[in-house]
């Protein structure tokens, strides 16, 4: 029988806050994959030739940020063999100091990963008062404008060094509430943008000057796999995967035929 079929992937919703919020991505999914460790729920082990825990983070939250509703996909060893109300109790009692799950809910093996899903990313900065009176007028000017470019470090040609990247595309839905800016980021593969370095660069003030900043949530697209079940899903082979899919996964749906007692397995998803 595949791995597949034994494993279960839950997808998590936490929040980084505080001092977990300096934590590389690394060490941040190292932290979260702890917590079920720590819980007595042995995770499912890619095939490197140093095996790791098989997870993956949404979108990485850059470090000094905190994030209210940030996503994993973490899998499973073998099914869940209590309720999704449980097993997030049993999580949320695991957890270190500014890390807190929110909650979680299991999905198909087939479903797509979590980070192929980001499409919009939304933020808040809490603008400090010494900032305050020079900041407005800056950020008027960069909504008004067609184009803004910030030099970052990349390769050009084979070789690493300061280039020039054009933002202001991807930064939409500027808009004050008081002394708070919120604003919305798109995330386009191969296009990495740190809003902290955008804000910086916009004000020409360092990073560390900006105060505190967050990220609200996380906007995903359709998951097209999902919507085409009969496409991906597992092909079942056997009477034995039958059974081990059918007790692992809480969504199939099993049909009698009366006409020819063949039985007819169908998966339902929530949107």
């Amino acid at each position: 029988m595949s791995d597949t079929l034994r494993h279960c992937t839950l997808r998590l919703r936490f929040a980084v806050l505080g001092a977990m919020a300096e934590c590389h991505p690394p060490v941040l999914l190292n932290k979260l994959t702890s917590v079920f460790c720590n819980a007595g729920m042995p995770l499912a082990m890619g095939n490197e030739k140093r095996p790791r825990p098989i997870a993956r983070l949404a979108y990485p939250l850059p470090p000094g940020v905190e994030g209210m509703q940030e996503w994993a996909d973490v899998t499973l060893d073998a099914g869940l063999s209590d309720p999704m109300d449980v097993v997030t109790a049993r999580l949320k009692s695991c957890c270190p100091e500014g890390l807190e799950i929110l909650g979680a809910e299991q999905i198909p093996h087939f479903a797509s990963p979590v980070d192929e899903l980001c499409e919009t990313a939304h933020w808040r900065w809490f603008c400090p008062d010494l900032l305050f009176h020079a900041a407005k007028p800056k950020i008027g000017a960069f909504a008004d404008s067609e184009s803004f470019q910030i030099t970052k470090t990349g390769k050009s040609g084979g070789k690493k060094g300061a280039k020039s990247a054009e933002v202001r595309h991807l930064v939409q839905e500027l808009r004050w509430d008081g002394a708070s800016l919120s604003f919305s980021t798109r995330i386009v593969q191969g296009q990495a943008l740190n809003p902290l370095k955008v804000l910086a660069a916009i004000l020409d003030v360092e990073p560390g000057q900006l105060g505190v900043f967050r990220r609200e949530r996380i906007d995903f697209k359709a998951d097209h796999k999902i919507s085409r079940s009969d496409k991906y899903a597992h092909k079942l082979r056997n009477l034995y995967e039958d059974a081990v899919l059918l007790e692992s996964s809480p969504n199939i749906r099993v049909y009698h035929d009366d006409d020819d007692e063949v039985i007819y397995q169908a998966a339902s998803y929530p949107d």
